[in-house]
């Protein structure tokens, strides 16, 4: 039998380094993993203290996701809410 990881079964929202290398926005992220239709809808969110990476609360809609926060893995955890959540992996 194969181990299989939560991360594993959580849908994930890939980058390569280059695209990591200005960041990436967590608005845009909230939007890409579907958790919001509009920006002003993933601000909102970011506003009210729903988002978190790696269990640490987003409170500034302009947080960018760079490449140096994957120094310790290649994937991060997105969480919005209590039971939405998305892995980032840095591939390549």
């Amino acid at each position: 039998m194969t181990h299989v990881s939560v991360d594993d079964r959580i849908p994930a929202l890939e980058f390569a380094p280059e695209a990591l290398k200005n960041g990436i926005e967590v608005v845009s992220l909230i939007l890409m993993a579907g958790f919001a239709k509009t920006r002003n809808e993933a601000r909102d969110l970011v506003a009210r203290g729903a988002v978190r990476i790696e269990e640490k609360q987003i409170c500034d809609p302009a947080h960018h996701v760079l490449n140096y926060a994957f120094d310790d893995g290649e994937i991060l955890r997105l969480s919005v809410g209590a039971g939405r959540h998305t892995t980032i992996r840095r591939v390549g």
